[in-house]
């Protein structure tokens, strides 16, 4: 079977469940009506029920707007050569579809043949009765073309049935493997496996072809049927012009049959539709998913946002925190993404990845659960392109997907500090910026509030409902150098009260005074308190 013509590239649809019942019930009676003429008449019928098509001699003039030849081309059949035109491009469902169509008819014809050729041998037997030895023989090939044409026939049924349920590749592979008795391979365009069907575990894995694998799969792709390579027997899954995968048994022994060669070829038809279907259905989650992330990056409604991220089965009720990831310039934001999104699989990880061109063309900016380890994730990436050479910023926790732009912008902020740093690579936690949070040219009033409450909220709250003066004692301790007898006369309280009070604010604010950092984000704390206030006495 040769198709010449190319799918309309615009539209990407892939068929319904209601579309393979149309053409499976349609093309029924081709296998059981064993003649060629009505096979084709079939098909005719069919194509009305598929989409604008109609079938005209290949000899014909050829300015349709839309045509594909069809060449049925076997050894067990004649030659049989058809133009299908269309007034209109069909759609890439309508065209998947078609190639269904065509793949029953090839094989009702070739099931056609081989029956004429089984009657054909049963009227031989009969005429040469007197012949024992070759009557015996006749009949025992009949009955093994026969049981051939039944075994076909239970096999294409079992994987039709699969095809209309819309079965996993899982299931599929595990049916092929039940029919064959081999342990049977799925890989998906890049040689990864992903299913493995078997007895037991899977072995130590090498893709199909190994450094040969282009050569290997051109060339099963020219020969368009089962091709054995070493120990495995393959057979390409491609619907139309892009490889999806490879579906293979393993035969080391080489005991496979001619049928179970049939079920390899069967099985990658129906394995076709569902890769096909599976990778639409991925490219729209990943389209919606960045829209969702764009929109939440930018600021959007809360109740829009949690009915959107449900559709697409992501929580955003759980509280939220953005993260930022930046490589060299020689890294493409793509593998940084891939490299976040197999971090995010292999930890069974919610995130939203979009790629961010408003804080450089290289960021990737990945919305995810505060509860993700950022370190980890970005060791992860570290494991692919290497250390030293990339820079993650982690924003704010969120508490409501009104608060993912500020996180955001936090996430970023922390990233461009991190990179004026002198130690510019690494990860870099938006909440542990302190001090930095507010010698950022980017700081605001707002930042400052919200360091001085960091910093002095607890000692804040309590003087505010005790009437009592820890902030001030803080503040004069600090301008005194954390001398004792120097800030006691300051405050003109006794040391023993002073002591008492420094006890009381290493309860209240839980730091340790003796950190010199710790110190210094007090201090400035406390100073910007004055500022804030008004009052910029020391």
């Amino acid at each position: 079977m040769d198709l010449e013509a190319s799918p309309d590239p615009r539209v990407v649809d892939t068929p319904r469940a209601s579309d393979l019942c149309t053409v499976l019930a349609l093309t029924a009676d081709m296998h059981d009506s064993g003649d060629r003429d009505t096979i084709l008449g079939v098909m005719r019928e069919a194509l009305g029920h598929l989409g604008p098509f109609t079938v005209e001699p290949v000899a014909g003039d050829a300015d349709g707007f839309w045509r594909q030849r069809i060449l049925f081309d076997d050894p067990t059949i004649d030659t049989i050569a058809l133009m299908i035109r269309a007034a209109r491009p069909p759609t890439q469902r309508q065209v998947t579809l078609l190639e269904l169509l065509i793949q029953h008819t090839m094989s009702a014809l070739r099931s056609a043949s081989r029956t004429l050729r089984a009657e054909a041998q049963a009227r031989s037997v009969r005429e040469a009765s007197d012949e024992v030895a070759t009557v015996t023989e006749q009949l025992a090939a009949v009955s093994e073309q026969l049981e051939r044409l039944q075994s076909e026939a239970r096999i294409r049924e079992t994987l039709d049935r699969l095809s209309l349920a819309g079965a996993s590749e899982a299931v599929i592979a595990d049916t092929l493997h039940q029919l064959t008795g081999l342990p049977v391979g799925v890989e998906d365009q890049f040689g990864n496996l992903r299913v493995w069907a078997g007895p037991g575990k899977m072995p130590r894995y090498r893709r199909i072809g190994g450094r040969n694998r282009v050569d290997v799969v051109r060339r099963a792709t020219m020969e368009g049927k089962p091709l054995r390579d070493d120990n495995r027997i393959l057979q390409i899954v491609r619907p139309r012009q892009a490889l999806l995968g490879i579906v293979y048994l393993c035969d080391p022994e080489h005991e496979a049959t001619d049928l179970d060669s049939f079920a390899l070829e069967h099985a990658a038809t129906v394995l076709a539709i569902e890769m096909a279907h599976e990778r639409s259905l991925a490219e729209t989650e990943a389209r919606l998913s960045r829209d969702l992330g764009d929109d939440l990056l930018s600021g959007t409604d809360d109740d829009s946002a949690y009915s959107r991220a449900e559709a697409l089965g992501y929580d955003l009720h759980e509280p939220q925190r953005v993260l930022v990831v930046e490589w060299d310039s020689e890294t493409n934001a793509d593998t940084v993404s891939d490299a976040l999104h197999r971090y995010f699989a292999s930890t069974d990880s919610a995130a939203l990845l979009m790629h961010r061109s408003d804080h450089g063309s290289g960021v990737v900016a990945a919305i995810t659960q505060s509860k993700t380890d950022a370190v980890e994730a970005f060791r992860t990436v570290e494991k692919t392109f290497g250390p030293a050479s990339g820079v993650m910023g982690v924003g704010s926790e969120c508490s409501s997907p009104s608060e993912i732009p500020q996180s955001y912008s936090n996430a970023v902020r922390a990233l461009e500090i991190r990179k004026q740093s002198l130690s510019p690579w690494g990860v870099a936690h938006f909440d542990e910026l302190g001090v930095y949070r507010i010698l950022d040219a980017h700081a605001t009033t707002r930042d400052v509030e919200n360091f001085v409450q960091e910093w002095l909220g607890p000692l804040l709250d309590y003087d505010r409902n005790h009437h009592s003066t820890m902030t001030a004692t803080l503040a004069q301790y600090l301008d005194c150098g954390g001398k004792y007898d120097e800030t006691a006369r300051a405050l003109r309280i006794h040391r023993s009260t002073l002591r008492y009070r420094m006890s009381r604010i290493h309860e209240l604010t839980d730091r340790d005074l003796r950190s010199v950092d710790t110190r210094l984000n007090l201090h400035l704390a406390t100073r910007a308190l004055q500022v804030l206030a008004g009052d910029t006495r020391p």
